[in-house]
């Protein structure tokens, strides 16, 4: 299988990124992330496929996967049919990751935890239980008090005794080819990271990465599913979306910010996005801080 590659855009600030999802129901296709993905499902029974493996899932089930390893997830009934499908999310990038373990030798136990994400990992419903509980109100927590939490939730995974690996390690491989696709993905995210708020083209972006255009354009269309504009776009709005729902900077400095000179076009393309303009999506994301 081939997951379609999905994009986290990152908090400012803050080296992870953590969200609370409560829907009616779930059901998500093939993706996978550059980043590690804990994820918790709370509330629902259905089926959790991570590369050739599948499980059943149940309240607080919770699994850690890879950079780049496949997965999808369905919710098949309700536990509780008065409330919703609830799944906390962390992400956070392997870089950042293994630049702590490198400064903490104290972590030093996570580098076989992670090494072994790329099979898939799961734990137990106690696990999940207490991680949820260290969650509940991490966002509300200065930002150094945030680390700190998921700093403890990457403990209690590391003592839980009941982890399974999801997929015999034999079965995940990849070519030389694969490697040097996966690289340039990286180098185009970081990329586009780094330069979504100047005035960058498809040809800056091809000298960049020593490609020619026709190169970058099909991996755009390959492994992102969409154009080179329409993901610049995408980074550009997602970017302002989270400063407009954590920060008070204003809508006009957000908008030089990520990249648009035009105050109007700037206003129409998040209208087309988000269903809302700029200023109606801040006053609603109020109620979250």
């Amino acid at each position: 299988m081939k997951g379609k590659l999905e994009r986290v855009p990152q908090r400012i600030g803050v080296s992870w990124r953590y969200r609370k999802l409560r829907e009616a129901s779930k059901s998500y296709g093939w993706h996978c992330h550059h980043e590690y993905e804990i994820a918790i499902h709370r509330n629902f029974i259905g089926r959790c496929f991570v590369g050739n493996y599948a499980s059943d899932v149940d309240h607080n089930h919770m699994v850690l996967i890879g950079p780049g390893l496949p997965h999808t997830i369905y919710a098949d009934a309700l536990i509780d049919a008065h409330d919703l499908c609830e799944t906390h999310v962390i992400w956070f990038q392997k870089s950042w990751v293994e630049g702590l373990i490198a400064q903490c030798p104290e972590l030093s136990a996570l580098n076989e935890l992670l090494a072994n994400a790329q099979q898939g990992l799961q734990f137990s419903p106690q696990t999940g239980e207490q991680v949820c509980t260290l969650l509940a109100d991490v966002l509300e927590l200065p930002p150094a008090r945030q680390l700190a939490r998921l700093i403890e939730t990457l403990c209690l995974m590391l003592e839980d005794e009941e982890t399974i690996r999801l997929i015999n390690p034999m079965v995940t491989h990849s070519g030389k080819a694969q490697r040097r696709t996966n690289s340039n993905i990286e180098k185009i995210e970081t990329y586009l990271m780094a330069h979504f708020g100047e005035n960058i083209s498809l040809n800056d972006l091809a000298e960049h990465l020593f490609l020619s255009e026709s190169s970058i354009r099909r991996l755009f269309t390959d492994h992102f599913n969409e154009s080179f504009t329409q993901r610049l776009k995408k980074i550009r709005l997602n970017v302002a979306c989270d400063m407009l729902a954590h920060t008070d900077v204003p809508v006009n400095v957000i908008r030089d910010k990520v990249g648009y000179t035009n105050q109007a076009n700037f206003n129409r393309q998040f209208k087309a996005y988000k269903r809302v303009s700029p200023s109606e999506y801040r006053s609603a994301m109020k109620r979250y801080r």
